[in-house]
């Protein structure tokens, strides 16, 4: 009798098992605007870019320059601190409420942080609160705006709108320096430069009123629903920090997703923008105007750049675009520092800009926009959210131990130095991921995995 009734129970679980798969696969079939996951991606970047960037106007400000270096390092990482806590609990948030949820709280979280900013006196602790309130939004942004994208776009597409993510990026760090420049002698000058921050959250949480929740996201719940139905097993067992760690493939990607995470912040793109005030002033650009315009040049070269990576990402491949573009900045970082010792002055200066914006080629060309992408696609299906949050954490830890500790590191061993080293890890990545590297261009997991 007790047999009966569980072969009856197991056939009941079938029957809602292939209803569900069937609804699911009606969701999936169901057309998607493009158009809509372009803005998604975009105006995900823009928080990200603006918020991030426009620090950098702020810190020109004459209530803020009179502060200690170890306050503006504060300022200036209180957004990135906010933003490795919100990508890590992005990946747990996602996992459980879908995607669509929590990018209102992302909407709601940049309202908050930016106009906050803008209105509290000035004060370190009070701005630095909200600025930190707003990271959580820009860090958990980073996670669900290209997952999202990568869940719904059509496999021809995933590349040039995944890229999306990063132009929005490098437009919006653009966009926040020429604000930072047209308002620096406005009144209420640095209020006006976080207020607009609430701009692309405004566009955001208007957005997702038009835009459904990830079918994918649907399926996968499903499943568990149904393992959990014929099997009796707990479902939260397949999924998380735990099923990651457990798997051999988990364990890989997680490897993988190190190693570009490494290649994406430890291979001197900080170096070079936090640097260039520097480089422009050893060439001859000494006014405070020169070095603006001269700045804001680079971001618009980094904004324009990343187009490259649109055009190539779906006929090079993630793989090759990655290769190719880390070649670029690990022989510029190599030969600037090469340049440190044997020239100085102008000439010195001259030829470290043409070799920081050949930088800036190579890394909006691939590695920067690649990211993105591949944090996700390289993970089994079932710990993409867990393991593109946990990358993105690291990335957000390696921005910030940078920004604390680069002019002291310069300081200590010398600007060749820290360029060998930058160089010195390029050539490991290069290596590694020469040998290991996947390519996940238009391939389902299986074939990732059987690569």
């Amino acid at each position: 009798m007790t047999n009966q009734r569980q072969i009856v129970r197991e056939r009941v679980a079938v029957a809602r098992a292939r209803t569900l798969t069937m609804k699911s696969h009606d969701n999936i079939n169901k057309p998607i605007s493009t158009v809509g996951l372009s803005l998604l991606n975009i105006f995900g970047g823009l928080i990200f870019g603006y918020n991030t960037g426009v620090i950098a106007g702020v810190l020109q400000v004459d209530e803020w320059k009179s502060m200690s270096q170890i306050d503006l390092g504060f300022l200036t990482c209180s957004i990135l601190l906010g933003a490795m806590i919100g990508s890590l609990a992005a990946g747990i948030i996602t996992e459980r409420l879908g995607r669509r949820r929590p990018l209102f709280v992302v909407g709601i979280l940049t309202l908050i942080g930016a106009i906050g900013s803008s209105l509290v006196p000035t004060n370190l602790w009070y701005v630095s609160a909200f600025r930190l309130v707003l990271g959580l939004g820009v860090g958990a942004s980073a996670i669900i705006c290209p997952l999202y994208v990568g869940e719904m776009a059509p496999p021809e597409k995933k590349g040039q709108l995944g890229t999306l993510f990063q132009i929005a990026i490098t437009v919006g760090i653009l966009i926040g320096d020429i604000i930072g420049f047209g308002f620096l002698h406005v009144q209420y000058n640095y209020r006006w430069m976080f207020g607009f921050g609430a701009l692309p959250g405004i566009l955001l949480f208007g957005l997702l009123f038009s835009i459904p929740e990830s079918t994918v996201w649907r399926e996968k719940k499903s499943a568990m629903k149904n393992t959990q139905l014929l099997l009796n097993k707990d479902p939260t067992n397949d999924v998380g920090i735990g099923a990651l760690l457990s798997r051999k493939d988990g364990r890989f990607a997680l490897f993988m997703g190190c190693i570009l995470a490494i290649n994406n912040q430890l291979t001197g793109i900080n170096a070079f923008m936090y640097f260039s005030p520097k480089i422009f002033e050893k060439a001859g650009i000494s006014s405070n105007n020169g070095q603006m315009i001269a700045t804001i040049s680079l971001v618009a070269w980094n904004a324009i750049t990343t187009f490259i990576s649109t055009l190539f990402v779906d006929r090079l491949g993630r793989r090759k675009l990655t290769l190719y573009s880390s070649i670029v900045m690990t022989v510029s970082c190599l030969l600037l520092a090469l340049m440190f010792l044997l020239f100085n002055g102008t000439t010195l200066g001259v030829l470290s800009i043409i070799l920081l914006f050949v930088f800036i080629a190579g890394f909006e060309s691939g590695v920067g926009p690649l990211f993105w992408i591949m944090a996700i696609e390289i993970f089994p299906p079932e710990c993409k959210d867990v393991g593109s949050s946990l990358l993105n954490a690291l990335q957000w830890i390696f921005n910030i131990a940078l920004s604390f500790s680069f002019l002291s590191l310069v300081t200590l061993i010398g600007q060749s130095a820290i360029f060998w080293i930058f160089g010195g890890i390029g050539v490991v990545c290069l290596i590694v991921m020469y040998f290991l590297l996947p390519e996940t261009n238009h391939k389902d997991y299986q074939e990732i995995k059987n690569t």
